[in-house]
């Protein structure tokens, strides 16, 4: 009978213990009739583009870079653990402020603003027109600079400031790609003279994709 109750003892335990350790591995989840986060779009794509996205390409971009001056050709790159520290921060805001752009009801600009290179780039009005006409090509272009920005971390982590320079194009056209479909999708770039573009004649412009 003893040794009964101390095999139930036992098993009592067991259990519960694996009921605490099944707790312990359950994911977390939100509470009951927690619905979707309120999002509060106060700036604009235009003010992010300003505050969060360009100053932090631009911690990318010179980080890694070639100058030249007076004294001759100077390379630049991180040489210690706080300037690579810098430079992730930069990466970081520049990967997250991706995300940032696509958030529902963000306005590209303030009411009433107007371009301040009219003919050149659409009026406000115009661009926010052409993102809502198609949210989700919109949100791939926002992904194509999360993903380019993601993989430049990936480099600044493993400090390989050779791949930080390369990665960097892949930010540019990122950003490119998106401002040539909303911000100025009119400007026409001349051919180089003597470039040989998709149609195979030097100077002639590429036919129009179908």
């Amino acid at each position: 009978m003893f040794a009964f109750l101390v095999m139930l003892g036992v098993g009592s335990l067991l259990v519960t213990s694996a009921c605490q350790s099944q707790q312990a591995a359950a994911p977390t989840t939100a509470p009951a009739g927690a619905g979707a986060p309120e999002f509060m779009p106060t700036a604009t794509i235009k003010e992010l583009m300003q505050s969060v996205i360009d100053p932090s390409a631009d911690v990318v971009w010179l980080s890694v870079t070639t100058v030249q001056s007076s004294k001759g050709t100077e390379e630049i790159a991180p040489k210690n653990d706080e300037e690579w520290k810098k430079v992730r921060h930069g990466a970081v805001a520049l990967m997250e402020g991706a995300n940032l752009l696509i958030v529902p009801g963000r306005h590209v600009a303030p009411p009433g603003e107007k371009s301040e290179t009219p003919g050149v780039e659409l009026e406000p009005v115009e661009m926010e027109a052409l993102i809502n006409k198609d949210i989700p090509a919109f949100r791939k272009r926002a992904k194509a600079l999360h993903d380019a920005a993601y993989e430049v971390l990936k480099a600044i982590d493993a400090k390989d400031a050779p791949k930080v320079f390369e990665l960097g194009e892949q930010i540019d056209t990122a950003c490119e790609n998106c401002h040539k479909q909303y911000w100025y999708p009119n400007e026409k770039i001349p051919p180089v003279p003597g470039e040989t573009t998709e149609t195979g004649a030097k100077g002639a412009p590429p036919k129009p994709a179908k």
